[in-house]
């Protein structure tokens, strides 16, 4: 049975997703997923090569690019609010992106989060509008404090019903240098004030 801290834990992480504030309330893009199941395109997990020797910790994440998508994104570190959800940037809310300080920087071993708006009120597109075009292989990169650059491959894509993502996965795997990009998807549920889905994007580092 697992400790009282690991439990607190697997909560704390289902509440952020739940409470994932990247969703407009109207224009998402809808996603089918058959018989409400999740959806996987491309590999559940690539073998981590530690490619770069790890001499320092990686610094802050401070710059997000997908060349594919023309992202190319401040990025600021959110924690949670005093009722559990998940921060958002402050600076530019639709047009930066949020790193999970609480978890592992990416570069860092482990699973470095990062979340972006989907679309804005009314429902114009937002930072994380293209994020369902991303296809293995794609490429991401973070630019970090310390002027280093920290290149992963997007190897899945993946469709959630936010009470059956994989929150380990998503949030919590340490078998190598993940960096995981999350979003709304789907269509806007107004009674829940969120989307059906949560859009996930696995990459792996690379350089």
């Amino acid at each position: 049975m697992p400790g009282l801290k690991a439990l607190l834990w697997v909560c704390s992480l289902l509440a952020l997703l739940l409470s994932l504030d990247s969703c407009g309330s109207t224009g998402a893009a809808t996603t089918q997923v058959r018989d409400g199941q999740p959806l996987l395109i491309g590999e559940a997990r690539l073998p981590d090569r530690s490619p770069r020797s790890m001499s320092g910790q990686p610094g802050v994440p401070m710059r997000l690019r997908i060349p594919a998508i023309g992202v190319d994104a401040i990025v600021e570190a959110v924690g949670v609010t005093a009722s559990g959800e998940l921060e958002v940037p402050v600076r530019q809310p639709w047009d930066d992106v949020g790193w999970y300080r609480l978890g592992p920087r990416p570069g860092e071993r482990g699973s470095a989060v990062i979340d972006g708006h989907l679309d804005r009120p009314g429902g114009a597109p937002a930072v994380f509008w293209r994020l369902r075009e991303l296809k293995p292989g794609d490429v991401v990169q973070v630019l970090d404090t310390q002027g280093e650059w920290w290149s992963f491959r997007v190897h899945a894509l993946a469709y959630y019903p936010p009470t059956q993502a994989p929150l380990q996965q998503i949030f919590a795997d340490t078998s190598g240098h993940y960096l995981n990009l999350i979003t709304c998807a789907g269509d806007w549920i107004a009674s829940e004030h969120q989307t059906q889905l949560r859009l996930v994007v696995y990459t792996t580092l690379i350089t």
